[in-house]
Parts: structure tokens; sequence; C-alpha cells
């Protein structure tokens, strides 16, 4: 039996406040065949063109959505496709999902590595892979890792990805099922058995790069019948740039045009040599008058107006100078204490230093890069909590990567042995580009950061976090 489902739910209001009842209508309607195409007509005034209420609708066929909500104001007409649901649509184009396009691509360019990510319906690769399901079946929880596994497998040997001239295997970096909803796309953290129909699938290859590609290239081989065009995303530190590849022309090439774009270093901070501020130019103005004075003290007095008029001058000029002062290193005298713009700057090229050692992947890169700023047993207390701190959730665990560091406030507490305590607070911002979507991510932090010279270089060697915010 086949049924044409109403589902009608509103608040209801009273006077003073909205309550938290809901009115829940079903309607069914029973159909005797399988109709091509089915007409909406909200409840208009006689004599009006369009409803005046908002009715906001989903229309769902075999439990795939076919629109994201939108309102009903006038008639509309859906078409349906019996054989495969996904290909449902209604005559009006700005009623339909998102997530329209049956298979997507996106490519990421970041510092020291590439994306390639492929989110797919599970039902249109089986133009490829032979899965064994019907339309109306489901995935069961148990038989979906072995699909994963499967469908990785068969995407990493397709759409190669050249970069920089060279093909290299890719790493397999997630795989996830995922589902399309009114926030986008959300992972699913939890398994769940789905409709064969509408599983959705996304596989994210990574290529680790020592810096930025010049050049890559991908090379499409995946078209159908019903799959004519495939979009993609290609994002690098400067934006978006959208393309659809076809048949006819199958091949993206990114190229990299970031001029002014410096990738992210991690550097060590050398203690360097006490300094002290001078008014050189006030010292060395002063050194000739009183070197003047010194030969000419006998006869000063049989001077002419004019070279009196001359030391005037250069009494003024060398008071004028004062303000020009310049820096002077003062040799076998390390520099242990800093005023409070000197310790912004120390702390925010620390913490820098410690955010940018996870633009890396493998754990023992981002360690040695950790080591750079931080000593001890602190680097693991570092390495764990700031590599959850920036995870997006409903992601399946992908991490912000940090574009900013920004240390709001340093006030010294106490002196540590041969090194300094600061209660210190900073912003961190962060983001990742994820299915097509930037996901961002902002932390507030307070913590009294300990630092010390380590082998001749600042090192955080405590970190005691007292607050931690998402903002």
């Amino acid at each position: 039996m086949l049924w044409l489902q109403y589902f009608y739910t509103g608040k209801v209001d009273t006077t003073s406040t909205a309550s938290k009842s809901v009115v829940y209508v079903e309607v069914n309607y029973p159909l005797k065949t399988k109709p091509k195409s089915i007409s909406f007509t909200p409840p208009i005034e006689k004599d009006m063109d369009v409803t005046m209420a908002n009715i906001g609708f989903v229309t769902y066929h075999k439990q795939i959505p076919v629109n994201d909500i939108r309102y009903l104001g006038i008639t509309e007409t859906v078409n349906l496709d019996w054989v495969d649901p996904w290909y449902s649509y209604f005559d009006n184009k700005n009623i339909r999902r998102h997530h329209n396009s049956s298979l997507m691509s996106f490519i990421y360019v970041d510092p020291y590595e590439v994306r390639h990510e492929i989110l797919g319906r599970v039902k249109d690769l089986d133009e490829w892979i032979s899965f064994d399901y019907k339309i109306d079946e489901y995935i069961e929880i148990e038989e979906q890792d072995s699909l994963k596994n499967k469908i990785a497998n068969f995407l990493i040997e397709r759409n190669i990805v050249v970069i920089d001239g060279d093909q290299s295997t890719p790493i397999i970096d997630k795989v996830h099922f995922v589902e399309v909803n009114r926030y986008g796309i959300q992972v699913l953290e939890k398994a769940k058995r789905m409709p064969y129909a509408s599983a959705i699938i996304g596989v994210i290859f990574a290529y680790p790069h020592p810096g930025i590609p010049q050049q890559i290239k991908i090379n499409w081989d995946m078209f159908s019948e019903k799959i004519t065009s495939v979009p993609n995303t290609a994002t690098d530190p400067a934006g978006p740039m959208k393309y659809i590849m076809t048949p006819d022309d199958n091949i993206l090439v990114w190229q990299n045009f970031l001029k002014k774009y410096k990738l992210p270093t991690i550097t060590e901070i050398k203690v360097t040599n006490a300094s002290l501020n001078t008014p050189f130019i006030t010292v060395l103005i002063l050194i000739i008058v009183s070197t003047l004075i010194f030969k000419n003290r006998q006869n000063m007095k049989d001077w002419l107006i004019r070279k009196k008029w001359v030391l005037v001058i250069l009494f003024v000029l060398a008071i004028i100078s004062i303000p020009f002062q310049y820096n002077i290193e003062i040799p076998f005298l390390k520099k242990e204490s800093f005023s409070s713009p000197e310790a912004t700057v120390l702390i925010e090229q620390l913490l820098k230093n410690t955010y940018r050692a996870f633009d890396f992947r493998e754990d023992s890169d981002i360690y040695d890069k950790l080591a750079v700023s931080s000593e001890g047993d602190l680097l693991s207390e570092i390495y764990l909590q700031t590599k959850k701190s920036m995870v997006i959730e409903n992601q399946g665990g992908i991490r912000a990567k940090v574009n900013d560091v920004q240390v709001v406030d340093v006030e010294e507490v106490k002196s540590v042995d041969d090194g300094r305590s600061y209660n210190c607070r900073w912003l961190v911002s962060g983001t990742v580009g994820h299915w097509g979507h930037i996901h961002t991510r902002t932390n507030k932090y307070l913590a009294v950061i300990n630092i010390r010279p380590v082998e001749g270089v600042w090192k955080m060697v405590g970190l005691d976090i007292i607050e931690e915010v998402r903002i």
C-alpha cells in the first residue's frame, strides 16, 4: 500500500508567552498507483495569488529529503523518480537540497599538507563498486566498517592527484558516514542503520608536503548516465575557487598565485645580551663639544662670537636629539628581565611556535616542533591539551588549524630559578575547510606560563591552564 503523508505541527500561543505545547496532525492519503508528480497547494484566500501564512515544508520521497526547508506560498509540483528517489525534483528550481550532487570533490591547500575530500552517495558508487543492496534496503551497523574500507580502497586508486608533477600515494585520513541536515553536513558520531538510497559517505585523503605546492592537478574519471557533472571547490589561504568537472573537462588545475603569502615557520627564540637604550646622537654631540672646550680652554675668552654661537647650537641639537635613542647590547651580560611589552612579544612568539607545530601530521614531527619552544614533561601535556582544544564538533575529530594567536595581557608574578613566571591571557583563532564549508574555532585562555633559557634558547617549562573558554 502506498501512502501520501502530511504532518502538521505548530506552537500554541497564549496572550502572554508561547506555550510549549505542540499541535500535531498526521494525514494519510492512500495511493492506488505510483504518481509521476504531486502538487501541493497551500490555503489561498479568494482573489489572492499567494498564501497569507508562512508555511515551512520539507518533502521526503522514501526517506530521502527532496528539498531543504522552504516556505510554501503557491502551488508547487514535485516530480517523483520511483527507481531512485534521490533524483525526484520540484519544478521550481529554488526548491531543492543544498547537497544536491551525488558526488562532490574538495581540495584544501594548507601549509605542509594537501587534502582531497570526496563526498558521495553510496548508491551512486554502485556504478563502479558492487554492493548488492536494493533501493529499499538498509545498511546495517555491522556492515558499515567493511563498506568504508571497500569504498576507501577503491577511491584511492581513482581520480589521481598530481602535486608539482609527482603522483604519490595518499594517506587515508578519515572515512565517515555523514548526514545532511539544516545545519550542514554532520559526521555520524554514533553508528546507526541507514537507508541505502540516502546513505552518504565521505573519504578524506591527505598528501603531506614540505610547504605550499605550486600546482595541483586532479584527473576525475567517475561519470555516469546520472552523474554528468561533479562540482569541486579548491580552497587555499586566499579563499575558495569553484569548478565544475564534466566528461569533456575532467581535469582540475590549481595554480599557486599566492604572491604575498608567507609560510608559517617555527623558529628558536634566542637568549640575547642585555641592552641599554642610549641617546647616541646626544652623547656624540656632547663629546664633540667637550673636546672643543677642553682643547681651547686657555683661549676661549678670545673666541669670536660666531664660534660661541656654534657651541650654543650644538648644545641645542644635543637636547633635541635626546628622544632619538639607540639600543646598544652589553657584552657578556644576558637579558633576564623584560618590560611588559617585551614579555608580551616573547610569550606570543612561544605560543605561536606551539600552535604552528600542529600544522604537521605525524606525531614525531609535531613533537620535534614542540621541542623548539617547550621542554621536558610539558611536551606531552601541551600535545594532548592543544590537540583536544581545536577539535571541531560533529566533524569526526578534524582539527582547526591556528591562524592567529593574540596575547592580550601579560603580568609577571614571580621569578623561578633562572627563569620567569607570568599570568597570561590570550586568544587563539583557527579555521578548517571541510566538506565545502569553513569551520571556525576561537578559544580564550588564562594561564600561568613559566619560561627559562635552555641551552641559549627561551622555552616554556611550565603551563598551568586556569581557564579555557570557547567563544
